[in-house]
């Protein structure tokens, strides 16, 4: 999330839900990276799952996720 930040303050995005929203849609090409690595399968589709739960809460997401890899939940 710190990262998305980044990019508004670096002018790649106008301000951070079009930054959020540019990630959610395209990964991390978003980000100005032109090949990434994989992530886990299972994390993708949990941390979805957030953001339709909580629509734009970004913190609340992130919140409960490390709350998920706290418990072992994710592992």
């Amino acid at each position: 999330m710190d990262y998305l930040h980044d990019l508004v303050e670096e002018g790649m995005y106008a301000n951070f839900q079009e930054a959020l929203h540019a990630f959610q849609t395209k990964g991390c090409e978003a980000l100005g990276e032109p090949k990434c690595e994989r992530t886990d399968d299972f994390k993708g589709e949990v941390m979805g799952a957030m953001f339709d739960l909580l629509g734009d809460d970004v913190d609340g997401a992130a919140a409960m996720m490390e709350d998920f890899e706290y418990f072992g939940m994710l592992d």
